[in-house]
C-alpha cells in the first residue's frame, strides 16, 4: 500500500470524518511508477489513521475507507458496509418508491461511488477509477443483495477522460445482464417514472429531489407552474398529480423534453400531451424567462431547478452572478411562490442563498422565505463539501 503523510491539522480533520487528502497535502514524495489501489495515512507518532482508495491521476488523491483501527479491505468488509447502507433506506418500499440511492459515497463509505436502484436495474457510478480493481467483486455482492436483472455502470468526467481503446470499463457499460436497452421503469412515492440508466444525465434521474417534488405535489393544487431546466418532468408529474392549474416546462434539451411527455403519459394515460394545460419551450431558460416577462406572463409558483453552474472552484463567481440573475427573472414572474435550487457542490449554502436573495431583492417586491431543504433522506451526508444540494421556497408578494 502507498504511505500518505499529512499534517497535523488534517489528521484532526480526518479523525472527525473529513474523508479526503488532496495532493497538495500529501508532505512525503511517493514514486510515480508505485500504481497501487490502496493508500494508508499515518499520524505524526506513525500510527495508523485510515485506509483508503488511492487515486495517482486525481488532486483528490485519497479517499477514506476505513477510519481508526486497521482492517483489510475485501469482500466481507464492502458487505458490512453496504448492509449498513440498506438499513437506512429500507421504509423506501413502503412508500412506493422503487427509484432510489442505495449508496451516497463517502457518506455511506463508499468513497466516490454511488449506487443507483430503478426497480430491478442498479447504476453503478465511480468518480474515481481506483474502484476498478475491486468491480467484480462489487458486481456480485450488488447481484446477490438486490437480485438485480441488470448492472450499469456509470463514469464521471473525470474518470472517462483517462480511459482508452484498450480499457476494460466505459460509460454505460453493463457490467450484468443483457443489455435491452437503457431504459427502466420505476416508481417513486407512487409516481411512475421511465429513466435513460445508459446515456441519461446522471444515473438518468434526479433522486436527490423527492422530497423537494413531494413538498410541490402538495403546494401545487389550482396554481399554475412555471417548470424550468425541467429535464424528465419530475416536478411536472407530481404538480399535475397535485391538482395544479396547468405546467409550462422549460428546457433546452428535445431528449429531456421527450422524457417528460413519456412520464406525464404513464401518469394520466387517459391524456393527450401537450395539452391546454400543459406546454413545453425548447429553448435557454434566460432567455425564454426574458420572453414570458416581455409578454406579461405570470405564475402562481415558478421552479428554478438548473444544472450545476459551477463544476470547477474556479467557476463559482460566474454562477452567483447566474443563480443571481435566474432568481430575479423568476421572481419576476410571480406574485406566489418561487422555489430555486442549486447542485453545485462548489457552492455553499451561504453563497448560493445570499446571491438569490440579491436577485429576488433586484425587483423591488416583498419577499418572506418559506423553507430551506436539501437532499432527500437517502442521499445522507456526513462532511460539509456532501450538503451539495441547496433550495429555498420563497413567498413573493
Amino acid at each position: 500500500m502507498i504511505k500518505i503523510e499529512i499534517s497535523k491539522t488534517l489528521q484532526s480533520k480526518i479523525r472527525k470524518g473529513y474523508p479526503w487528502v488532496f495532493r497538495y497535502q500529501i508532505q512525503n514524495m511517493i514514486p510515480e511508477e508505485r500504481q497501487e489501489h490502496l493508500g494508508v495515512v499515518y499520524d505524526h507518532k506513525n500510527r495508523f489513521l485510515a485506509v483508503g482508495l488511492w487515486d495517482p491521476c486525481s488532486d483528490l488523491c485519497f479517499r477514506v475507507l476505513n477510519l481508526g483501527a486497521p482492517k483489510e479491505i475485501s469482500s466481507d468488509f464492502f458487505r458490512e458496509q453496504l448492509q449498513s447502507a440498506v438499513k437506512i433506506r429500507e421504509d423506501l418500499k413502503s412508500q412506493g418508491t422503487t427509484g432510489y440511492r442505495v449508496i451516497n459515497g463517502e457518506n455511506d463509505r463508499f468513497p466516490g461511488l454511488v449506487l443507483d436502484r430503478y426497480e430491478d436495474t442498479l447504476v453503478l457510478k465511480l468518480y474515481t477509477a481506483s474502484w476498478f480493481p475491486f468491480l467484480d467483486e462489487l458486481c456480485e455482492l450488488f447481484q446477490k443483495e438486490f437480485k438485480s436483472q441488470q448492472i450499469v455502470l456509470r463514469l464521471s468526467r473525470n474518470v472517462d477522460k483517462f480511459l482508452n481503446d484498450k480499457s476494460k470499463y466505459r460509460d454505460g457499460q453493463v457490467l450484468y445482464g443483457n443489455k435491452n436497452s437503457g431504459w427502466v421503469q420505476f416508481k417513486e412515492n407512487g409516481l411512475k417514472f421511465v429513466a435513460d440508466v445508459i446515456e441519461g444525465q446522471k444515473t438518468g434521474f434526479y433522486l436527490d429531489q423527492k422530497d423537494n417534488r413531494l413538498k410541490i405535489m402538495k403546494m401545487a393544487k389550482g396554481l399554475s407552474v412555471l417548470n424550468v431546466f425541467s429535464y424528465s418532468g419530475g416536478f411536472s408529474v407530481y404538480a399535475l398529480v397535485g391538482g395544479c392549474d396547468s405546467v409550462m416546462e422549460v428546457d433546452s434539451n428535445p431528449f429531456a423534453l421527450e422524457t417528460s411527455l413519456r412520464n406525464l403519459k404513464l401518469n394520466f394515460p387517459e391524456k393527450s400531451f401537450p395539452s391546454k394545460n400543459f406546454i413545453q419551450k425548447k429553448g435557454d431558460a434566460f432567455q425564454i424567462l426574458a420572453q414570458l416577462k416581455s409578454e406579461n406572463y405570470y405564475f402562481d409558483l415558478v421552479i428554478l431547478d438548473p444544472p450545476a453552474f459551477a463544476r470547477k472552484k474556479k467557476h463559482k463567481t460566474l454562477a452567483l452572478d447566474a443563480y443571481a440573475s435566474l432568481a430575479k427573472a423568476g421572481a419576476q414572474l410571480t406574485s406566489g411562490v418561487l422555489y430555486t435550487a442549486s447542485c453545485s457542490a462548489h457552492v455553499s449554502g451561504k453563497e448560493f442563498y445570499d446571491a438569490v436573495y440579491l436577485g429576488v431583492r433586484s425587483t423591488g417586491k416583498k419577499f418572506e422565505e418559506i423553507a430551506r431543504t436539501g437532499h432527500a433522506h437517502d442521499h445522507p451526508a456526513i462532511f460539509p463539501e456532501a450538503f451539495y444540494l441547496k433550495s429555498a421556497y420563497i413567498k413573493i408578494s
